[in-house]
């Protein structure tokens, strides 16, 4: 069962990754497959289990959107899609929430040595649109099978 939750995570993580770098977009049909899914996996642990991850990607959601719309009002421009908003709330539901900042962490840097790669070699790096949807997706899929199989073989 386990391994199945694994491959659907991956296959929308792997499109979510593909289509963002392509058209700067995370479709919403994606969006929720992640979300209903990760809820169905975390009703493997009980229903307070599930509502609880819910409930986390909720706030995780009204958080990023928050921090987009300060981004706005402060620079004038979206720093941070909104699919990239929603795809945070559906990560949100898959991941516990102690391991929520090395997901995090670990999309931001991913996005960070991507930007300095393109940087070395764009001359107009002001105006360069990076697209953050591939690094939250690659985050995702590593904290979560970190998480997973690493807590099941310590026990």
């Amino acid at each position: 069962m386990l391994i199945s939750f694994g491959l659907i995570l991956a296959i929308c993580t792997l499109a979510i990754g593909y289509i963002d770098f392509q058209r700067l977009v995370i479709p919403n049909g994606l969006n929720a497959i992640v979300a209903v899914t990760g809820i169905v996996f975390k009703l493997q642990f009980g229903y307070p289990t599930a509502v609880a991850a819910s409930l986390f990607g909720v706030l995780v959601l009204l958080l990023f959107w928050g921090l987009r719309y300060v981004h706005w009002r402060l620079r004038g421009v979206v720093g941070l899609g909104l699919g990239d908003v929603k795809f945070a709330g559906a990560a949100a539901i898959w991941l516990d929430p102690l391991i929520f900042p090395a997901f995090l962490f670990t999309a931001s840097a991913l996005a960070l040595l991507y930007f300095c790669f393109v940087a070395k070699r764009s001359a107009g790096i002001a105006s360069l649109r990076v697209p953050f949807g591939p690094f939250l997706a690659t985050a995702l899929f590593a904290t979560w099978n970190f998480n997973t199989f690493y807590s099941q073989a310590i026990g």
